[in-house]
């Protein structure tokens, strides 16, 4: 069973890279920064020191959250192999 994107919008050209690049780390970034928020004010979690507690719990779920929302962007259009994947589609998802 070859793998098959949900939208044809693979990154081979650098605009569509750009731009599948930028939601990416878009994605990552806002999630990360309110994890960061909500280690910060919820009750179990703001008495902890900055170093290295929140920055430990922030760097692990921000690295979950990186590998995760790869993998929801790889599904939808296509992104691997690269920022300049070429023409020919890989044949699996992994």
């Amino acid at each position: 069973m070859t793998f098959r994107s949900v939208f044809s919008f693979r990154p081979t050209t650098i605009a569509r890279a750009f731009i599948l690049n930028a939601l990416l780390i878009a994605i990552t970034t806002a999630l990360t920064i309110e994890v960061r928020r909500i280690v910060d004010e919820r009750q179990y979690t703001k008495e902890l020191p900055d170093v290295p507690h929140k920055v430990l719990i922030t760097t692990f779920v921000s690295t979950i959250i990186g590998f995760t929302s790869y993998l929801i962007i790889r599904a939808l259009f296509g992104l691997g192999g690269g920022m300049l994947a070429p023409k020919k589609r890989y044949p699996y998802f992994f």
